[in-house]
């Protein structure tokens, strides 16, 4: 029991919170501060618990008092108002005695240290590149070289592919590993495309491309279906691949031109770019069935139901903008590379579907949806700059043009951010991309030679 004579009366202040105490003036401050703190968390002080905090008493205005010392030694009498600060406690730096190890210790602090995750990941990305490289030189040695082999190459690649599906389905079913079970996948998916490729002879043309990009829908789907995960990616390639299979039979059954083929599925592309987020909230479920007795209802307020199908509506419109825009860009870059049609015609429209695809992601606020829009923007756009540089009048040109774009770039990625655009200058970059887009359809007739067709027609 503390004497009433002992006991200093004092008024504590700490984060807008004041509380009046009677404290024992013999007491260290040090052993009252404690107390102190939690009689303010009482009051609604919040404190800091998320690491080691020092706590400190004051005078209003006036240094912090010792901590060793008690209140009566410090000349602190009833009705002095005191102020409990506090601050971070800041560990000594540590001595080592070797300066080998110090010079260690230091890089391990600045310096970011490879984790199990970044070798899996390098793991991934090295083991698609090899793959991917030994397949395009498999291709180019078959068909140029030695293609009394094919039949050989394509059952190998088959075998391959059924193999890394197989392992798909182990690594993420059994040890539950996500990015292995992706990768193989796609590996699958790749070499279920070179062995369809590679089965009908007398390729490359348009029945091996049938016939692979078929193969790879259908692994796709497989990998999918075994695996549970990577919904976006897999039902993304899948996509493509169908994309490329209905191009690819359009072109057995009118032998036309790759350059004319190519136009319909990448205006229909760029199209469809505008149409995903409705078509993602109906695949989803989130929109009403048009001719039920719930079109005119709103969908369920389930909180989990609605979660989850929000969930879904937003896989489904990444999964539409990615194989849309891969599509369109494909498009366009075959277009800018053909031969055979005008240069001022592919130039304009590689560079119109690069200013679609950029513009659209400039309003995207989804990363995974905006860096394929501006990766797939940024290749189209380097099609174009491929097929404006072979006509160019001299290098000063190019590289005065390469410069321009660079610098456009990084306008784009530093200097546009913090930029506040006012609502008008918005709708006006909008209506840019709408003009890119209505620019498409007549582009697209004139490289594929729609306006001579009409113009050689013997009309009365």
């Amino acid at each position: 029991m503390v004497p009433e004579a002992s006991l200093c009366r004092v008024s504590v202040h700490a984060d807008g919170v004041n509380v009046d105490l009677a404290l024992p003036a013999t007491v260290a401050v040090a052993t009252l501060i404690p107390s102190i703190v939690d009689v303010l968390a009482t009051a609604g002080s919040p404190g800091d618990r998320s690491g080691a905090v020092r706590y400190r008493l004051s005078r209003v205005g006036g240094p912090a008092l010792a901590a060793s010392k008690t209140l009566a030694q410090q000349h602190i009498r009833d009705g002095t108002a005191l102020v409990l600060t506090r601050s971070a406690v800041e560990l000594p730096p540590p001595r080592f005695d070797d300066a080998a190890e110090a010079v260690s210790r230091t890089l391990d602090g600045v310096a970011p240290s490879s984790t199990r995750q970044a070798a899996r990941l390098t793991g991934a990305l090295t083991a698609g590149w090899l793959a991917t490289m030994g397949d395009v030189v498999l291709i180019r040695t078959v068909s140029i070289n030695d293609a009394r082999h094919s039949a050989g190459a394509a059952g190998v690649a088959g075998i391959v592919s059924c193999a890394a599906l197989f392992a798909t389905a182990v690594s993420h079913r059994v040890y539950g590993d996500r990015i292995a079970a992706m990768t193989l996948g796609l590996l699958a998916t790749g070499f279920a495309a070179v062995a369809g490729l590679l089965a009908v002879p007398g390729g490359p043309a348009a029945p091996n491309m049938l016939l692979a990009t078929m193969a790879a829908a259908v692994t796709s789907t497989l990998a999918l279906r075994v695996t549970g995960c990577g919904a976006v990616t897999f039902t993304a390639t899948a996509c493509c691949a169908i994309v490329a299979a209905a191009t690819a039979l359009a072109g057995i059954v009118t032998a036309a031109p790759l350059h004319t083929l190519v136009l319909a599925p990448t205006v229909a592309s760029l199209g469809l770019l505008e149409f995903s987020a409705r078509l993602s909230v109906t695949l989803a479920g989130l929109s009403p069935r048009l001719g039920t007795d719930d079109a005119a209802t709103p969908p369920s307020l389930d909180p989990d139901l609605l979660s989850a199908k929000a969930i879904r509506a937003d896989e489904w419109l990444t999964t539409l903008v990615a194989s849309w825009s891969v599509a369109a860009a494909t498009g366009a870059a075959i277009e800018a590379t053909s031969a055979g049609i005008p240069r001022t015609a592919r130039i304009a429209f590689a560079a119109a579907t690069a200013a679609v695809l950029l513009l659209r992601a400039r309003a995207e606020v989804h990363l995974v949806r905006r860096v394929v829009l501006t990766v797939t923007g940024t290749a189209a756009l380097t099609a174009g700059f491929v097929a404006a540089a072979a006509v160019a009048p001299g290098l000063p040109w190019i590289l005065g043009a390469a410069a321009l774009l660079a610098a456009a770039a990084l306008c784009l990625g530093f200097v546009a951010p913090a930029v506040t655009w006012s609502p008008t200058a918005r709708r006006g970059i909008d209506l840019l991309g709408y003009l890119a887009l209505a620019a498409i359809v007549p582009l697209a007739c004139w490289l594929g030679g729609l306006y001579g067709a009409v113009r050689g027609l013997s009309l009365p």
